[in-house]
């Protein structure tokens, strides 16, 4: 079986009724694995909770705080984005076997952390930079959303990691080791169990990124970026998958382009992915979350039109190739 789902994202206002619409379009379209749809950034919505409980604060939609605000142990709070979506899943009927909690994660998090409000620096002036406020704070602040999201009815968490594409390269950043990046993303994983555990990261990778995260023995699958990037594809190591026992959860429709792809065009991409896995694919998707429609047409109901399609899209395919693959 080869299921379908959605990284998290759509180019729609938040409110009650629009995620129950969400929800309910989801099922419509016969997705089998949804997330709790985020309609507003998948940073504000985890860091929000801090900002009212006054360990960071934003200026114009950036984040800032102090080391002093990290030294006590993170506070536990609801995610009220999420909790939402499962009661109307719910009181809807809308009988998910599966659901999807994206979580954003410990590095992408600390990224968004300024430790200064000269900004000038980038990455550096973030919490990225300082490990022990990493290792320590996010680690635990993150590792406890995963339980409480698991607890509350999510059978299925991806940690949302798109930063390591520019925090992990031929060095990595601010004297980080591998084996600590592991440990950092190994402890958030065992958090969330007994669910399903994956990590999304989007944009163009390179293999030490895949070596790494496959080296972390409880996320079972890596959600990656193939239509928009498909020179991914031809890093996808078979055996490195086989050895760690990872599996792919492709996207093979586009997250940010206004149009909607073709059954052939999504259905060729995953057959490529399928094939260079020797098989080892599951919860297809699109490339990353549809946020990056948002704004695309000036025109928010044919944004979100556009992204129900694709992921409409993306299910055709999967039962075009599961046909195929059965016969």
């Amino acid at each position: 079986m080869i299921r379908t789902s959605h990284v998290g994202s759509f180019p729609l206002s938040f409110s009650v009724d629009n995620v129950r619409r969400v929800l309910v379009d989801l099922s419509r379209v016969g997705l089998d694995a949804p997330p709790y749809p985020q309609l507003r950034s998948f940073i504000d919505i985890y860091l929000r909770p801090l900002e009212l409980l006054g360990i960071v604060y934003s200026r114009r939609g950036v984040f800032f705080s102090s080391e002093k605000s990290f030294d006590a142990s993170p506070p536990i709070v609801a995610i009220d984005d999420a909790e939402k979506a499962v009661e109307i899943v719910r009181s809807e009927g809308l009988g998910f076997k599966w659901l999807r909690a994206p979580v954003t994660g410990v590095f992408t998090l600390s990224s968004r952390i300024y430790l200064s409000e000269d900004v000038s620096k980038g990455l550096q002036s973030t919490v990225l930079a300082r490990k022990d406020i990493v290792k320590g704070f996010f680690k635990d602040f993150v590792a406890s959303i995963a339980r409480r999201l698991q607890f509350v009815g999510y059978n299925i968490v991806f940690f949302d990691e798109p930063v390591l594409t520019f925090f992990i390269g031929r060095r990595i950043l601010f004297g980080w080791l591998e084996d600590e990046i592991i440990d950092v993303l190994s402890h958030v994983a065992k958090s969330a169990s007994p669910a399903e555990i994956g990590i999304h990261i989007c944009g163009q990778l390179n293999p030490r990124i895949l070596e790494i995260v496959s080296r972390v023995d409880r996320i079972r699958y890596l959600s990656l970026e193939f239509f928009a990037t498909p020179q991914n594809i031809e890093l996808i190591n078979k055996s490195m998958l086989e050895k760690y026992d990872k599996i792919v959860s492709p996207g093979i429709v586009a997250a940010s382009k206004p149009r909607v792809e073709t059954v052939e065009e999504a259905y060729s991409v995953l057959a490529k992915v399928y094939e260079k896995s020797g098989g080892r694919v599951d919860l297809v998707s699109g490339d990353c979350g549809f946020g990056g429609l948002r704004g695309s047409l000036g025109d928010e109901e044919k944004e979100y039109q556009i992204s129900i399609e694709k992921l409409k899209t993306v299910v055709e395919a999967v039962k075009k190739f599961l046909k195929i693959v059965e016969h």
